[in-house]
Order: structure tokens, then C-alpha cells, then sequence
């Protein structure tokens, strides 16, 4: 970025660059903030640095995106609908019959119980010590429901576990080739991946010093669940940057095409920003959340239309289609805690601050 473009870009958003810019060293130690008003970027800026006492972050480094990876995985199985190759209400045993197993209300479960999060299955099991993807889908498999197929919102890992493998069945190929095919091409994702190679890792930002691991983590995936099913996954392990990022959450609000390659049919696209699924303070769409309180990461100020997702590592991005505002905020928050309210409350921050400062 120029310096003539980062000043612009100060002065188009000072509130929303300070409260970023004060958070470096304190909440996390590198960002990239993105903005976009009407699919035209106001502000694209940078703060700290990619590796303790390296260089420093660029718009165009790659970061841990975390859950954002939903996002991903969403569209690819919209995709695949649109496509005529699976229904959203067909059971996820069809593709992966050892989800079945003896409890009969595994078998209810569908894809859309999966992408609004209903599925039943719980929160989070750490399958970290499992060896290799198939042991972990195993694991997955057998893992006991919590509540009932379509009951109640459990937020769940374990259920875009399962739509990533049922994507690289149904597509006959690893996940991470799908995600390529049926996203990444379509919107020309230059920089989205699983597993980044040595020919870009010097734009990576490092996410934390990992106890568990004993290592500083860069280009290496921080859940620990994908990590040990290789990296590649259906809730977590993409890299990208905000460009990227801002690009597919676009789409969206776009109703599937960017300019004019279309990634979705306009119904599937539409569906997936509208409410599908609603749970105490928290609404969903098909991947995405939707607004549903001013508890929420996207602060107080963006409309009750609003759709977004975040990632642990202190990913996130939320749009307001009202206002034709589309906001990517990427940190690697965990390098200092893993604490959630410092984070949470800096996307509310930062995303209030936008507003103030566009209007």
C-alpha cells in the first residue's frame, strides 16, 4: 500500500485506525483492517509486525483465518447444491454412513442441521490426539448427540467436521483440492489455502507461542483438531488474507457473483444471509451468523441485516448490507491471550468506530 493511500485511508477512517492501532501489543500483535463501502475499498491498513522482531505486517499478509473457514466450506456445499449433486435436506449418512451408528436420531441429521449449527452434536471434543484425518472423523462419528437433529443452536465444530468430509467424498478428491474447484477458482481467491508453502510463508503472520506444541506457530494450523487430521478440515485450517476474505463475504451480499463470475445461484446465496435457525441471543444462516444483539462482534451500530463470522486466532468479518459495508478485521489475538472478552470487545470497537466515522 502507498503511503498516499494509507494517509487517505487514516483520514476516510481515523477513529476506526486508532482504536486497531492501540490495540497492537495489547490484544494482539499484528492486524489488518479492510473496508469496503459498495465493493469499493475505503480503507486498507496494516499494523505490527508478522513474527516477534520481523517485518512488518503488509495488507497483503496471510493469517490464520480459524472458523472463518466455515464460510469456505458453506459455500463449497452450496455449491455442490447448486450443482444438483446433494439437497441441503438430505441425511449426511447417505455420504457418511458411520455417522448412523445406534442412537436413530443420527440419522435425521442433514447438511442444513450442519451449516445452522442443529446438528445435536456438541460444542467441542479435543481429538487432538487422534492420528491422521480418518481417526478423527471416527472419532467425530461416534461422538454421543447433545440435543436433538434441529432442537436447539449448539454452536459445533464437529458438524462442519463432517461436511468437510462429505464435500471431498461427494467431489471424489481431498477437501483442500474441493475448496479450490468449487471456491477458491470461481472467485478468484489468489490467496485462500490450507497448509500455506514455502513460496508465500514470509507473508504469514504467526499466531502464538503453543505450549502444547512447544513451538512458535507460522503457516501451521492453530486448532489443534485440524492439526492432527493434517491440517485440513471443515471447521478450521484456511489461511488468507482480508482481500480474499472481503471478496467471499461480497459474493454474498452480491447474491453469488462478483462482477461477473458467479459462484452461487442467487437463491442459495440469498438463503444463507436470512435466518435459518434462531437460539437464545444468536441467530444463523447457512454458515454465516446473523445479528441478533449489540453483544455482538459487530458492535452496536451495524443493522439487524447484518451477517459475519469470527475465528479464535481474532478473525472476522462482518457485512451490513444496508449500508453496502463489509468490514474484514484479521489479528493473531492469541499470541497474547486467548481470553475472549479483549478480542470481542475490540471487534465491537472497531466496528462502531467505522460507522462513526463513514456517517
Amino acid at each position: 500500500m502507498s503511503r498516499k493511500s494509507a494517509h487517505a485511508s487514516h483520514q476516510q477512517l481515523p477513529r476506526a485506525t486508532r482504536v486497531v492501532e492501540q490495540s497492537i501489543g495489547e490484544i494482539c500483535a499484528a492486524a489488518v483492517l479492510h473496508v469496503r463501502v459498495g465493493g469499493k475499498p475505503v480503507c486498507d491498513e496494516a499494523f505490527g509486525r508478522r513474527i516477534p522482531d520481523g517485518d512488518a505486517v503488509t495488507t497483503d499478509s496471510i493469517f490464520d483465518l480459524a472458523s472463518l473457514t466455515k464460510i469456505f466450506v458453506g459455500t463449497a456445499l452450496l455449491a455442490l447444491h447448486d450443482d444438483r449433486r446433494i439437497a441441503l435436506d438430505d441425511r449426511i449418512i447417505n455420504v457418511l454412513p458411520e455417522f448412523a451408528g445406534l442412537d436413530q436420531r443420527r440419522s435425521q441429521v442433514t447438511y442444513r442441521h450442519a451449516l445452522t449449527h442443529t446438528s445435536g452434536l456438541p460444542a467441542h471434543v479435543n481429538f487432538r490426539d487422534e492420528l491422521g484425518a480418518s481417526a478423527v472423523i471416527a472419532r467425530v462419528s461416534s461422538t454421543p448427540l447433545s440435543a436433538a437433529p434441529g432442537a436447539s443452536v449448539i454452536y459445533s465444530d464437529l458438524g462442519f467436521m463432517l461436511a468437510g468430509e462429505a464435500i471431498a467424498r461427494i467431489s471424489s478428491v481431498a477437501l483442500n483440492e474441493a475448496l479450490r474447484v468449487l471456491v477458491c477458482e470461481p472467485l478468484e481467491l489468489s490467496d485462500t489455502f490450507y497448509r500455506p508453502q514455502p513460496d508465500v510463508m514470509a507473508r504469514v503472520v504467526c499466531t502464538e507461542h503453543d505450549a502444547w506444541r512447544n513451538r512458535l506457530l507460522r503457516g501451521e494450523v492453530h486448532d489443534e483438531n485440524c492439526w492432527a487430521m493434517g491440517g485440513v478440515a471443515g471447521h478450521a485450517g484456511i489461511f488468507g488474507t482480508a482481500a480474499d476474505v472481503a471478496r467471499i463475504a461480497e459474493m454474498y451480499r452480491l447474491g453469488g457473483a462478483v462482477g461477473s463470475h458467479r459462484t452461487l445461484l442467487r437463491p442459495s446465496a440469498n438463503a444463507a444471509i436470512r435466518e435459518q435457525a434462531r437460539g437464545s441471543d444468536e441467530r444463523r444462516g447457512l454458515a454465516w451468523a446473523l445479528k441478533a444483539s449489540d453483544k455482538h462482534s459487530s458492535g452496536s451500530r451495524f443493522s439487524s441485516h447484518s451477517y459475519g463470522h469470527t475465528g479464535y486466532t481474532g478473525t472476522s468479518v462482518w457485512v451490513d448490507p444496508t449500508r453496502e459495508l463489509t468490514v474484514v478485521l484479521l489479528t493473531n489475538r492469541v499470541f497474547y491471550s486467548r481470553e475472549p472478552e479483549p478480542i470481542r470487545a475490540l471487534r465491537a470497537a472497531v466496528h462502531d468506530a467505522i460507522v462513526e466515522d463513514l456517517e
